[in-house]
């Protein structure tokens, strides 16, 4: 399963070619989100940053994809996941990790634009895509 953050899924939802590309050499995967991508989607919407209202983007999201909920074991998972990325001095936002947690939590690769995230060290403890839109 490729767990997309919000950067790839707003270029995506955008029609960006580079978040188009990417996803196309990965159509054969699953895609999943965590409930808080999508919601910053939303809110990507509502504030002009993202074409389209939060209807088409639900529409085109949960056609597409599966949503993953964001639960106490979710937070537990990103606990650990910010302990072991701190060992490796590489820390991320309180975010990131959570999001990044619904990708481990569900044994998914995690698709992000987010450069720390692509250290050789996090590799270690996390499946990661990289996501390169320039």
């Amino acid at each position: 399963m490729l767990v997309l953050d919000n950067n790839l899924l707003s270029d995506y939802l955008d029609g960006k070619t580079c978040a188009k590309e990417f996803l196309r050499d990965r159509e054969a995967e699953p895609w999943a989100v965590s409930g808080i991508v999508l919601y910053e989607a939303y809110m990507g919407s509502v504030h002009g940053y993202i074409d389209g209202d939060v209807g088409t983007i639900r529409e085109a999201v949960t056609s597409s994809m599966d949503v993953l909920s964001v639960t106490g074991q979710t937070a537990s998972v990103a606990a650990d996941l910010q302990d072991q990325l701190l060992e490796r001095g590489v820390p991320a936002d309180h975010p990131d990790t959570l999001i990044a947690a619904s990708a481990v939590e569900h044994g998914g690769t995690f698709a992000t634009a987010e450069k720390h995230f692509w250290h050789p060290d996090v590799r270690e403890v996390l499946d990661i895509a990289a996501y390169d839109p320039h």
